[in-house]
């Protein structure tokens, strides 16, 4: 069934392409957002991504699974993007928030707990906003995507022992800058 219906994608079959690739449509935005910081940009990006994955798809090889190469298209769209100059203005929507940290505490949190928690968070959230964009990718792909060492060396087109090194050296460079607060 996958075949059949990878061979109808790739010869412009709209419903097969979105079969195969809806599924991963949630990690393509969540990628873009992490890249972008913004919601609306992050949300362009993913769709732009959709659109030249959907215009590529008769030239996909099969080299790498679906998401992979999807991955690896977001990410170019997304580098393409901050290669702009900037337009658009931050917006202060909820899930902005949300992703810069903030965490409106639980009914049964008390409030010190809660303090700390959201200190926590935006700490990290800072810090991680201090590395360079290669190495918050490889972090949120690899602990917010939970995508295998295996994965992320094909959609980074990297070697498995470049991947390890380059995360090794995030989380070190991470933890440094942790411990300067």
């Amino acid at each position: 069934m996958a075949d059949t219906l990878l061979e109808r994608a790739q010869n412009g079959d709209a419903d097969a392409f979105t079969a195969l690739c809806a599924p991963y449509e949630a990690m393509v935005y969540r990628h873009c957002l992490q890249l972008l910081r913004n919601p609306q940009d992050a949300e362009d990006a993913a769709q732009e991504a959709m659109v030249r994955a959907y215009r590529a798809m008769g030239r996909f090889r099969g080299g790498s699974s679906i998401a992979t190469w999807l991955f690896r298209i977001a990410h170019n769209v997304c580098l393409d993007v901050l290669k702009r100059p900037r337009t658009r203005r931050e917006t202060a929507s909820l899930e902005a928030l949300g992703e810069a940290g903030f965490d409106p505490a639980a009914p049964e949190d008390d409030p010190e707990a809660a303090y700390l928690r959201q200190s926590d968070r935006e700490r990290i959230t800072q810090a991680i906003g201090r590395l360079p964009k290669e190495q918050q990718a490889l972090l949120s792909l690899r602990y917010g995507q939970g995508m295998s060492y295996e994965e992320l060396a094909g959609a980074l087109r990297l070697g498995l022992g470049t991947v390890k090194s380059k995360l090794n050296r995030a989380k070190a460079k991470l933890k440094n800058l942790l411990g300067e607060w």
